[in-house]
């Protein structure tokens, strides 16, 4: 993985805006995204949501970002409930959100919010990892050309 993160803040959660979100990503993203892997969080998917539920537990209606997912070719992963570690370079880059920015700066205002996100997030891309033999993820990204990895497509 080349650890590269595109964030964005939107002033609701909702799964319109999580749709919204993917949208930017497929956009940004220099290559076809194949697979997304998702929380259990209702934005994402109603597979746990009991109203949503035929007596025999299968879910009555296809989730919105399922549908998105299925137009595109798009695979939906799901993390299994109550595994947290199963997304940890997720979980791993929150805790990096929270320490190097939430918790220190302070915000204006929504606007003043997004600014700073996008200034970490354009940090984050060109900061070095160990994890990636000291590259940046944007490196990490830009090498993945010259090694051709299976499942990535240009």
């Amino acid at each position: 993985a080349s650890r590269w993160r595109y964030l964005r803040i939107f002033e609701e959660e909702s799964t319109f805006h999580s749709i919204e979100f993917l949208k930017d990503v497929i956009e940004r993203f220099p290559y076809r995204i194949t697979a997304i892997k998702t929380d259990n969080h209702s934005t994402f998917t109603n597979r746990y949501t009991g109203t949503n539920k035929r007596p025999d537990m299968t879910v009555k209606t296809v989730h919105a970002l399922d549908v998105f997912c299925i137009e595109r070719g798009i695979v939906h992963y799901l993390i299994d409930a109550g595994k947290p570690a199963q997304n940890g370079r997720v979980e791993r880059s929150h805790g990096s959100d929270q320490r190097i920015l939430y918790e220190k700066a302070i915000f204006a205002s929504v606007l003043d919010l997004r600014r700073k996100v996008r200034g970490w997030n354009i940090e984050y891309n060109n900061l070095e990892h160990c994890g990636l033999g000291g590259k940046t993820p944007n490196e990490a990204l830009a090498d993945y050309q010259l090694i051709n990895p299976p499942n990535v497509c240009a």
